[in-house]
């Protein structure tokens, strides 16, 4: 098959194009060219802006087309104007957080989502055309916009639209560094920075996916015709477990020392930002790493073992050492909460 994958050089983007290349598919990517990012020798490249010139795409026909990184509607509408009257599937990657608010568990895909307000699109049209290309750049609208990219394609392409609403990423190349801050932490703990503070309660859920499941239940939707909105992400669990799988993976001498909410707050330690898979404590958040994904569980969504991820998560941050965290406790942080 013929395959677009627009963003094909970030992080999810680059598995998929990776995977698709790997199973025989003829691929195109449409990069803005900011990642430098090695692709595979067999895969064609188009270099501009989704927002800039496309005519190099008129007349050119897609079977499948991955779009991984708009993040308005008119990012979907544009780019389906050009090459989407033809194409067989477009897979769309949206995000949990389209539902906006997490204040119920297992939340599915038939729970209602909010629609984007004036504001809202307001804000993605006042954007320049380097600023839309950055997810942060949309701020408190991003869950609603995707919301608006979801219905976009589908009044543009019906059945043949795929909504993928993915959650929190992890693997090697993790940009965010939600994981790859505690990879790290954990893998350097020794002497005097043995002792780890840790978000309690132990058995608090996270909930993850590697990028290359996701990419692979892309790949599986487009080949099946999978149609509709699935969650796609994997099973939650307590976040005591993914550390000292960590712990293990890394032989590290790391000791856990857990830490009441309470008491992070009280430090104005900021969940999410500063403690790295911690949800915000707030209601609207309380289940924000607890959705359900039984529907795509039925139809083939596979998570491989965290193991697996961590082994692969670990050698790319030890390569990498040199590069700064994104995320993640200072060292005056971790002493507030340790004493």
């Amino acid at each position: 098959m013929k395959c677009l994958v627009v963003g094909g050089t970030g992080f999810l983007g680059g598995a998929i194009v990776e995977t698709l290349h790997r199973t025989g598919e003829d691929v195109t990517v449409l990069t803005r060219g900011k990642t430098n990012r090695k692709l595979p020798d067999a895969v064609k490249t188009i270099s501009t802006d989704r927002f800039g010139d496309l005519s190099e795409l008129k007349d050119v026909h897609f079977d499948w087309i991955f779009d991984t990184c708009a993040f308005e509607p008119k990012a979907v509408s544009r780019l389906l104007e050009t090459v989407g009257a033809s194409c067989q599937r477009y897979v769309l990657i949206s995000s949990i957080s389209a539902y906006d608010t997490f204040s119920q568990p297992n939340l599915n895909e038939s729970d209602p989502v909010p629609d984007a307000t004036a504001d809202d699109l307001a804000l993605a049209n006042s954007l320049s055309d380097e600023a839309r290309g950055s997810a942060l750049s949309y701020g408190e609208s991003y869950g609603r916009l995707k919301r608006a990219c979801e219905q976009t394609a589908e009044q543009i392409l019906g059945d043949r639209a795929t909504v993928l609403r993915v959650g929190l990423l992890i693997g090697a190349g993790d940009y965010t560094d939600r994981l790859t801050w505690w990879v790290r932490r954990l893998d350097e703990a020794r002497g005097d920075r043995k002792r780890v503070p840790a978000p309690a309660p132990y058995e608090r859920l996270v909930q993850m996916i590697d990028v290359f499941d996701v990419a692979d239940f892309a790949l599986k939707c487009a080949q099946s015709k999978l149609h509709g909105v699935w969650n796609v992400t994997g099973r939650p669990q307590p976040l005591s477990e993914v550390l000292e799988a960590i712990i293990e993976v890394s032989s590290s001498e790391a000791e856990l020392v857990w830490v009441s909410e309470k008491s992070i707050l009280k430090a104005r330690i900021s969940p999410w930002t500063d403690i790295p898979l911690m949800a915000p404590a707030i209601p609207e958040f309380r289940y924000f790493l607890e959705v359900s994904t039984q529907k795509a569980e039925e139809h083939g969504l596979v998570c491989r073992p965290l193991n697996q991820t961590l082994n692969g998560l670990l050698d790319w941050d030890r390569a990498h050492r040199d590069r700064a965290m994104t995320s993640g406790m200072d060292t005056n942080q971790e002493a507030l909460l340790l004493e």
